[in-house]
């Protein structure tokens, strides 16, 4: 009795194993998909060349040892002599190479990482679409099953009927071809699921068992979320171009000006005969220097010009994403609430065909109607079914959309 027990208890669990949730396709597209993989390694390249620009910031440090045999010594004891030592440097100039260096790749990195993030979001989203339209398809199909089988039964119906001579012929070939219609449905249909599985799965990169997917669980009447630019990645990467723009103008800017470099050296370096390191030599140096190139204007001022050039394109680039995402969130927003009010009427026009069929079945049971009048009204519940479930998937797909666009989370998520 137990074992029983326990195999009721998790049967619920066993059965959600045998489908595909959309939770778990977009972890393992994640994890294998190629362009997500790319993605990774050039961020990785960044966070690399950030941290080869933050080592070049520290100052030379270069270790010496080294031996000397004299084969024609002074005096015996100087044939054989050793040395060790230490030298650092570090030189500082107002152009200085590798701190301008060390800032490009800063910015460098916080561009690589937006770009994995919006890669993130571009393929859960895509990953979204495919799943809602396979699930809606399939969702639609079942359905349409549902009502071959209601047209087929009108049909035989009709057939009896024309017998019995309470139809017309023209009526017998309009059930026929209803029942024709249904099944090019269903056969469009089989081939739109087919596609969009192969899609599905070749996002996530996962080999299709044929199972089926799992329904989604997500609010349709949540709020609009408000329009603001600043969290939008793609207005964010052309705020760090121009960030790049800026410390390249200024370096350039810099070179206007003579060439002014201070440089400070030590070194303590020991030696001695005979592996003996008993002289110590010790050397501070300080030194200054000072240069300007003659044509240093010239070459300067043509390469300005071309920075500043690349600023003005890249503000342009920057107003133009942020008026074409005002737009693009306009027209969804519309869209959104044209969607949201055909569910409450898609929603009202259910309801209403539910309680149609709880009459017509009454009806039916009391020999009011005839059973072909009963397959009709189910017929029509069938109709409003599909409309109003292909809407919700819509409004899902939609709601995500604006957040997508907006660069927050998919389904709270992601």
């Amino acid at each position: 009795m137990k074992r029983y027990l326990i195999l009721i208890f998790l049967l619920p669990a066993l059965l959600a194993a045998n489908e595909y949730t959309l939770d778990q396709m977009i972890e393992h597209g994640m994890q294998n998909s190629y362009q997500i993989r790319k993605q990774e390694l050039s961020h990785s390249t960044a966070k690399s060349s950030l941290n080869s620009a933050k080592w070049n910031l520290l100052p030379n440090a270069d270790l010496s040892a080294g031996l000397n045999q004299d084969f024609d010594p002074i005096s015996p004891k100087s044939g054989l002599t050793s040395s060790a030592g230490i030298e650092i440097s570090k030189t500082i100039s107002l152009n200085d190479a590798s701190f301008f260096n060390y800032k490009q790749a800063r910015v460098d990195n916080s561009i690589a990482g937006l770009e994995l993030e919006r890669g993130y979001s571009d393929y859960v989203f895509q990953t979204l679409q495919a799943y809602l339209e396979t699930l809606s398809a399939t969702k639609q199909k079942s359905a349409l099953e549902e009502n071959l089988a209601i047209q087929t039964r009108v049909y035989e119906q009709s057939e009896v009927l024309l017998q019995l001579g309470k139809i017309t012929p023209f009526e017998l070939k309009q059930n026929e071809i209803a029942v024709m219609n249904s099944q090019i449905s269903i056969i469009q249909l089989e081939n739109t699921i087919a596609n969009s599985r192969a899609k599905l799965f070749s996002l996530v990169q996962m080999e299709d068992e044929g199972y089926p997917l799992a329904e989604i669980d997500t609010i349709l009447d949540k709020e609009i979320p408000p329009f603001n630019t600043e969290g939008i990645t793609d207005v964010k990467l052309l705020e760090y171009s121009l960030k790049k723009n800026e410390l390249s103008l200024t370096q350039n800017n810099l070179d206007y000006l003579p060439k002014l470099s201070l440089s400070y050296g030590f070194s303590r370096r020991v030696s001695g005969e005979d592996f003996d390191l008993d002289n110590y030599n010790t050397v501070h140096g300080i030194g200054l220097n000072l240069s300007y190139s003659i044509w240093n204007f010239f070459t300067n001022k043509e390469s300005s010009t071309r920075h500043k050039i690349n600023k003005q394109s890249t503000l342009l680039a920057l107003e133009d994403i942020k008026d074409q995402t005002r737009r693009n969130y306009d027209s969804a927003t519309q869209e959104l609430e044209y969607l949201l009010r055909l569910d409450e009427l898609y929603q009202e026009r259910l309801e209403q065909s539910q309680e149609q069929i709880r009459i017509a079945e009454e009806r039916y049971r009391l020999g009011m109607i005839q059973l072909l009048e009963l397959d009709k009204t189910r017929t029509e519940y069938i109709d409003s079914n599909i409309q109003y479930n292909a809407n919700r998937y819509q409004i899902i797909k939609k709601q995500e959309e604006l957040n997508h666009m907006l660069s927050q989370k998919i389904l709270g998520k992601w």
